[in-house]
């Protein structure tokens, strides 16, 4: 399946409108400085089969390159000539009144063309833009950055987001939990009553709001009326801890900074509470029906009639059998928002690894957004393999 993402992704970047090389330079760059750098980044080889061949060797001495694949063009002076026997990069190929002519790289960064006449051509039908990037991928390597800065791996900026989205996914995870599965046991135990109504009208509205959309109004409410708390952001102006896992708060905490954890919490009081309340209205629902087939059941019949008291039956008993299919989705919610809250980290100016998404794409940074797509996809399934795991010891009628 990663695979099978990873091939989408590619395909859906290579077709997109947007040339990442011409967004890295100032307009009206030189065509040849743009090869060039397409040839640095290989972004010059064909995209899946290379049949034009990957290298020429020099079949004849004395072979000249010239500007352009004419003999009306002039010579480019080398710093040595050809050699019978050197290899050089083959990166085009052009047939025109005056025959086949090779685009060439020499070993000293050469660009020019010659023709196909004194060259024996290498084909590796491999050496292409996405055997290259599977290949990489298959060694866990993530490549580099294209632009904004060049050269960057990109490892380097997940390691700096993720630990971001990390903590406004724990938080935010924390509230949908509170709220949605503890309403929704009690909207099961009030089964027909106003208040029963009352929740399972929330969980349909609070899920089909949009959350940038909800997030406009805390932001609008809290941050810009009452001016309660802040609203973008993750800390405060020269607060920000000595880095030490990534995560502000667990950060100022171990260094001992209550201004820092102060700002940090008032920062993320807000984007936790947008996405917490968003994901509710999925437990919300899960949980009311897992509990009211819970409650039918006859356990739940005799711990009434010993005399249980009914808060110790409901949220106890009742709601811990229920609890089992409810840690699935909360497992499944939770590898979707380690996978970027696109929207809220947007909305909230929060540094985590959807906004970074969102501005690659913006910049066609084409190794950053295909391998953090494959970075979400390995963390969604890290996060169902840990859930089925839990799920086992938590159910012992689905062992093995």
């Amino acid at each position: 399946m990663i695979l099978i993402l990873a091939t989408v992704v590619f395909i859906i970047m290579r077709i997109m409108p947007g040339d990442p090389v011409r967004v890295m330079l100032r307009p009206g760059a030189p065509q040849e400085y743009v090869d060039e750098i397409r040839h640095t980044l290989g972004l010059d080889k064909p995209l899946f089969i290379n049949l034009r061949g990957s290298s020429a060797v020099v079949a004849l001495p004395g072979l000249i390159l010239r500007d352009g694949p004419s003999q009306d063009e002039p010579e480019i002076p080398l710093d040595s000539p050809l050699s019978e026997g050197d290899v050089l990069q083959l990166t085009d190929r052009s047939t025109n009144e005056e025959g086949e002519w090779l685009r060439l790289y020499t070993p000293d960064g050469v660009d020019g063309w010659a023709p196909i006449e004194g060259f024996s051509i290498r084909i590796n039908p491999l050496d292409s833009q996405y055997f290259d990037y599977i290949f990489a991928l298959a060694r866990l390597d993530f490549g580099e950055s294209i632009t904004p800065v060049t050269g960057r791996p990109v490892i380097t900026d997940l390691k700096a987001k993720f630990p971001k989205t990390l903590e406004l996914s724990i938080a935010g995870m924390a509230i949908a939990i509170v709220v949605g599965v503890f309403a929704g046991a009690f909207s099961a135990h009030k089964r027909s009553s106003p208040a029963d109504y009352a929740i399972r009208l929330y969980g349909i509205v609070i899920y089909a709001v949009p959350v940038f959309w909800l997030g406009l109004m805390l932001q609008l409410i809290f941050g810009i009326y009452l001016g309660w708390l802040p609203v973008q952001g993750m800390i405060g102006t020269g607060l920000l801890p000595e880095p030490v896992t990534g995560m502000i708060i667990v950060d100022s905490i171990l260094r001992g900074q209550a201004a820092s954890l102060i700002s940090a919490i008032k920062h993320l009081t807000l984007p936790a509470i947008t996405l917490g309340l968003y994901i509710s209205g999925v437990f919300i629902r899960l949980t009311r029906a897992n509990m009211l087939q819970v409650l039918r059941q006859d356990f739940i019949t005799a711990a009434r009639a010993r005399g249980i008291k009914e808060r110790v039956v409901v949220y106890q008993h009742a709601l811990k059998n229920a609890f089992i299919p409810v840690l699935t989705m909360m497992g499944l919610q939770f590898a979707v928002l380690l996978a970027g809250a696109v929207l809220t980290e947007t909305t909230f100016n929060w540094e985590g690894m959807g906004r970074f998404l969102v501005r690659r794409i913006g910049l066609r940074d084409y190794p950053s957004i295909q391998s953090t797509v494959v970075f979400f996809a390995l963390l969604v399934t890290a996060v169902s393999l840990i859930v089925d795991i839990v799920y086992a010891r938590l159910d012992p009628r689905i062992r093995y």
